[in-house]
């Protein structure tokens, strides 16, 4: 392979693995917050069934790795931070009262009562990626 092929593949078993990690963490201790729950909706079973489906995909995925021979990404928490408060930014801009007239009539009321919360989401979201970049 030559290396945007190595590039590409390892980027895509990595992208495997990540999403093998989100699943475990999920049958671990299912996640919730202001904005969202998870229901863990499997039998105890199935549970265990996935759980080794996952072990099996990463013997899979560290045995390509190895005979491909090809060197494990380098993720930087700063990095991961930075690039998701950017995305949450961008987010956070695309749903300014301004911007929501796409999903139909804007009330009146709503850039004063909505405005404000978006702006201290914005503001705190680029605090913590200023905070990611520091010490670079």
């Amino acid at each position: 392979m030559n290396q945007a092929q190595q590039i590409a593949v390892s980027t895509t078993l990595l992208h495997l693995e990540q999403a093998l990690d989100e699943i475990e963490q999920l049958l671990t201790a299912p996640a919730a917050g202001a904005t969202y729950t998870v229901q863990q909706d499997f039998q105890p079973d199935t549970v265990w069934r996935i759980r080794a489906q996952c072990h099996q995909i990463r013997l899979a995925l560290a045995e390509t790795m190895a005979f491909f021979e090809l060197p494990p990404h380098t993720r930087h928490i700063r990095r991961i931070i930075s690039a998701g408060m950017i995305v949450a930014r961008s987010n956070l801009e695309d749903i300014h009262p301004n911007r929501l007239h796409r999903y139909g009539a804007v009330d009146p009321a709503l850039p004063n009562t909505l405005e404000p919360h978006l702006q201290r989401l914005t503001q705190l979201v680029q605090t913590l990626r200023l905070l990611a970049g520091q010490g670079e």
